[in-house]
């Protein structure tokens, strides 16, 4: 019998679906909030089609506020500098377009303001040498350099600054909300499923989950994620399921995306507008940095390379040296109010010290501010029960939540991640580099086996794709494959965009 019922994500709706010749069940599906009813026409591609206008109007913003600042700052208004600026807007905005700056966000859910520092500061540079080449031609001989540096680096942090709080609104409003359908078999649509419920701020509202045919079955919510999103079996028409549903987006699980279905099933749901996720079954081997090109019209995905040429090294550790020395320096009196606070809060040392695995299997000592009580460690077989991955101390990483031998001054450390701090000193002496994988006790690094003890290949970081992405949140297996991934996709650029995604995930003190 079809109920209806409201909750947070808004009404349920009756869904009639077809289990394999048995008699067809409603089932109560949540539906996002805001939609009127089952059917309605959909706004197509709502959530792309406002985020561009409020990008579109974001960028012109921030041009304006860096020109009057920068005007401001060198003197009166000249005649000529306003009608330039008017007439330069649109070289911007057709840059933006070319480089996709309006459009990434409506079809990638993980897209944040650090992927596109790069196309930004290309598209900063040629748009100031435009003006300033402009100047140079209406005004000969009266070239203001200056001016236009200035203006060309408020432009910069003028623009992410403005595209970064035009998201976090978009994030808030209901539009930017996107129903999702996962298809697969019921492993792979429950891990998918878990990496949606752990990143609220993607906007995906996971509504259902459609077995593949033909796979084991799984009983209806007898475990998480399942007990929060339906899975739906037998052999049911997508199509028409989108459509009653209201979906948005379509994620093919690997099963799916490499079925002889495939290519059939994409082709019928690009008909309804929707977004359509194919997610390969390699993806955990050789990770999403690879080169797209393509040999007569065939595509063509190159691996790449799986070792790390002598200079990347070098220029790694120089950077890291650099970066390293500096920030010890200039955190100097923010270390030192760490330590006082911690001294003041509970007896014992400042420093925790504990022996990791690092690269080449080379142990060494790693250095972290004390955030629990003095011999925590020998307490720690009295709260295995609380490990929030499971396995006790044994098996799998061991976090506890809300871990009782965590002093008042260690939990505020721990949620913004400032008792890695002391780790600076393990980067200067070159035992650490500021992004790679996760440093692990012995206990964990003896659970890493056959090609995942490649991890080892680069010198474990004080962050990562495990602390950009979620920190405790993730559970062992899938932190250990980051750090795979992270290894054998190594890229300078990479390593930097994790630096800037790492401080906003401890800036919301998410995971920790």
């Amino acid at each position: 019998m079809a109920t209806s019922a409201t909750s947070e994500l808004g009404p349920m709706a009756a869904i009639d679906i077809d289990a394999g010749g048995a008699a067809a069940q409603p089932l109560s599906l949540p539906l996002r909030r805001g939609h009127a009813q089952i059917g309605a026409a959909r706004p197509h591609d709502q959530r792309g089609r406002l985020l561009r206008r409020l990008l579109l109007g974001a960028d012109v913003a921030a041009l304006c506020v860096a020109f009057a600042i920068t005007e401001g700052l060198f003197g009166a208004f000249r005649s000529v500098d306003i009608p330039l600026l008017l007439v330069s807007i649109p070289l911007w905005v057709g840059l933006a377009y070319g480089h996709r700056l309006y459009h990434v966000d409506s079809h990638r859910a993980d897209y944040r303001a650090c992927d596109e520092i790069g196309p930004v500061l290309q598209m900063a540079t040629f748009w100031s040498w435009t003006v300033l080449l402009a100047l140079a031609l209406l005004r000969p001989g009266d070239v203001p350099v200056g001016r236009i540096a200035l203006f060309w680096v408020l432009t910069v942090v003028l623009l992410m600054a403005f595209r970064s709080g035009t998201r976090a609104y978009a994030r808030r409003q209901i539009w930017f909300l996107q129903n999702a359908l996962v298809i697969g078999p019921p492993g792979q649509a429950a891990a998918i499923v878990r990496k949606i419920l752990r990143h609220p701020e993607w906007g995906i509202h996971a509504t259902a989950c459609v077995n593949f045919p033909g796979s084991t079955r799984f009983p209806v919510r007898s475990a998480p994620p399942f007990d929060l999103v339906p899975l739906l079996h037998g052999h049911t028409d997508v199509v028409a399921l989108v459509e009653q549903l209201d979906i948005d987006r379509v994620m093919l699980a690997p099963a799916v995306s490499e079925s002889q279905r495939r290519a059939e099933l994409v082709c019928e749901l690009s008909e309804l507008d929707v977004h359509v996720d194919l997610i390969p079954s390699w993806s955990d081997v050789v990770g999403a940095r690879l080169d797209l090109h393509e040999i007569e019209g065939t595509p063509v995905l190159t691996v790449p390379r799986g070792r790390l040429a002598r200079p990347s090294l070098w220029l790694k550790r120089a950077l890291d040296l650099a970066i390293a020395s500096i920030a010890l320096i200039l955190l100097a009196p923010l270390l030192a109010i760490c330590a006082i606070a911690i001294k003041l809060d509970s007896p014992g040392p400042v420093l925790f010290r504990q022996r990791r695995i690092g690269h080449d299997d080379e142990p060494f000592e790693v250095f972290k501010f004390r955030s629990m009580c003095d011999g925590a460690d020998v307490q720690k077989d009295e709260v295995a029960q609380l490990n929030l991955h499971g396995g006790g101390t044994e098996r799998g990483m061991f976090k506890i939540r809300e871990d009782p031998r965590v002093t008042r001054v260690g939990n505020v450390l721990r949620r913004y991640s400032l008792d890695e701090l002391p780790q600076l000193l393990n980067i200067v002496r070159g035992e650490m580099s500021l992004v790679g994988p996760r440093p692990l006790i012995e206990n964990e690094d003896r659970q890493v086996e056959g090609r995942y003890r490649r991890r080892l290949g680069l010198k474990p970081g004080l962050t990562g794709l495990w602390q950009a992405n979620g920190r405790s949140d993730i559970p062992f297996e899938e932190m250990v494959s980051l750090d795979y991934l992270y290894v054998t996709n190594w890229s300078l650029w990479g390593d930097l965009k994790l630096v800037m995604r790492t401080f906003s995930t401890v800036c919301r003190g998410s995971g920790y």
